[in-house]
């Protein structure tokens, strides 16, 4: 039973040092990071396993830091602008609507799976692609031809409203202070807002949030309408 409780105890403490030593890395899913990020990950895995076999947390949480610390410094050599392409470049594969083979192979990456690429994209033919570059990170961009590409309101000469942040100000019953003030509004303009909504205090609300033409949205905990299924 000791030794039960000890490793559970082991593997909840490096779980933590994993989570913040991830923490420290970044906040990049699998598919945004470079090649070192991905490299340091699968290191700090390896070296936050080790307690749970060889019983030395202490050792392991040193590693882990120091995979992380290391991980960080190669990212911050790469913000020097000499050093912009220590992990890679960007790829240029189709120009002009065209394959370009060289590329494609030092890429490797083969025919069937960009082709593949570029229908999850939404295109089928490559004659409708403009560009299509490999970024650093493994993806794919695609600039599509003049002609292919959707119509925008630009290209219809239509005035468009400016669309900005809609900003919290109440979230799961507590007033967000840091959004008014940055809006320059008080908790007086949001008591009165909140009354013409139905809500006597902020307790009683699950969201409030206001868009950038002055309109507050508000979410009631005891809204008759929520949790009714919508059926089909």
């Amino acid at each position: 039973m000791t030794e039960t409780l000890v490793y559970i105890t082991r593997c909840i403490v490096m779980l933590l040092v994993t989570w913040a030593a991830i923490r420290i890395i970044g906040k990049k899913s699998i598919a945004q990071m470079t090649a070192y990020e991905l490299a340091g990950i699968l290191l700090l895995s390896t070296a936050s396993a080790e307690p749970l076999v060889y019983k030395i947390p202490s050792k392991a949480a040193v590693g882990a830091f120091t995979v992380a610390l290391g991980t960080i410094f190669i990212g911050w050599l790469s913000l020097k602008k000499s050093l912009y392409n220590i992990d890679n470049r960007p790829t240029i594969i189709i120009a002009n609507g065209k394959i370009d083979r060289v590329a494609l192979k030092d890429a490797k990456i083969n025919l069937p799976f960009l082709l593949s690429q570029l229908r999850l994209q939404g295109y089928f033919k490559v004659s409708d692609v403009e560009f299509a570059i490999i970024e650093p990170n493994g993806n794919l961009s695609v600039m599509p031809k003049s002609q292919i590409r959707p119509v925008q309101p630009k290209d219809l000469k239509i005035e468009t409203k400016y669309e900005g942040l809609t900003l919290p100000l109440i979230l799961d019953g507590e007033i967000q202070y840091n959004n008014l003030k940055y809006i320059n509004l008080d908790t007086e303009w949001l008591s009165q807002e909140i009354k013409k909504a139905g809500a006597q205090k902020v307790e009683e609300i699950f969201l409030a949030e206001l868009d950038t033409e002055g309109k507050l949205y508000v979410d009631l905990y005891n809204d008759k309408g929520a949790g009714k299924p919508i059926r089909f």
